[in-house]
């Protein structure tokens, strides 16, 4: 009973871990413009909080800033990926054993 559980558990971490890397991958590389609309679409849900009227440059700027954001975050994910890949596949092993 107790070596099932632990071998589902090993297969949603490694099923888990290819979801992660396909959304890091999809956000990092700015796969079919994933990073870019969800930039766009943040900027118009939340707008800049000042008394200065916001010009078309520092727009653009802190556009490109959030869109870099989002690539390295996309890095983040698919390390976290990676990191429940080895997860997985090492309970998994330790169960095969």
């Amino acid at each position: 009973m107790g070596g099932g559980i632990v071998m589902w558990r090993s297969l949603l971490g490694l099923l888990w871990g290819v979801l992660l890397i396909v959304i890091g991958v999809a956000l990092a590389s700015d796969y079919r413009g994933i990073a870019t609309r969800h930039i766009d679409l943040s900027m118009q849900i939340v707008r800049p909080v000042s008394p200065l009227r916001w010009t078309d440059e520092r727009l653009a700027r802190r556009r490109t800033r959030f869109i870099l954001f989002d690539r390295v975050f996309g890095v983040l994910i698919i390390l976290m990926g990676v990191g429940s890949l080895i997860a997985g596949g090492s309970l998994l092993l330790s169960q095969l054993r």
